[in-house]
């Protein structure tokens, strides 16, 4: 009788704890994307030019935005982009180490916003549609021109670029 109640006590725990057990969720989907930029020669608009010592601010965030894509020497860079607005202005410093050589140029992301269900363990992404770009004329630029790659632009992964910066 003792064995049997043994292995009922051992059954019932070992059920127990299977039960209890939750599925690992890991995120492998893509969450919200970043604004791909890339940055080409105005005088030969099919040749990327890279950028020296590139700082990046973004409107309403503290401090500078940095990360891996964005070293001393690049033609393309990846940023947030906000998710709780309509609007996300950035300010590109060229030379953005040195005080005395630093050149600011600030331009504004429009778009319209769609948050999108992912799965439990990722919960929610913003995709932007209809993204417009415009360059706030400071009579120092050092950015030439801005453009979206396609008309209209949607960001909806970050496999390709978005806008492009003539320089």
């Amino acid at each position: 009788m003792k064995k049997q109640a043994l292995y009922i006590t051992l059954f019932s725990l070992l059920l127990s704890i299977i039960w209890s057990c939750e599925r690992d969720d890991i995120c492998i989907e893509e969450n919200t994307p970043h604004l791909i930029i890339r940055f080409f020669d105005h005088e030969n608009p099919t040749e990327y030019k890279k950028v020296i010592n590139l700082k990046v601010q973004i409107e309403g965030i503290d401090g500078d935005y940095t990360n891996e894509t964005i070293t001393a020497l690049t033609d393309s860079i990846a940023i947030p982009v906000k998710v709780t607005e309509d609007i996300t202005s950035f300010k590109l410093i060229l030379n953005g180490n040195n005080q005395d050589d630093a050149n600011e140029d600030i331009f504004d992301l429009n778009y319209i916003r769609e948050d999108v269900f992912v799965s439990r363990s990722c919960g929610y992404k913003t995709l932007y549609y209809d993204v417009t770009t415009s360059l706030i004329n400071d009579n120092n630029n050092w950015i030439k021109s801005i453009e979206t790659v396609k008309d209209p632009q949607d960001i909806l992964n970050q496999n390709s670029d978005h806008v492009k910066i003539f320089h």
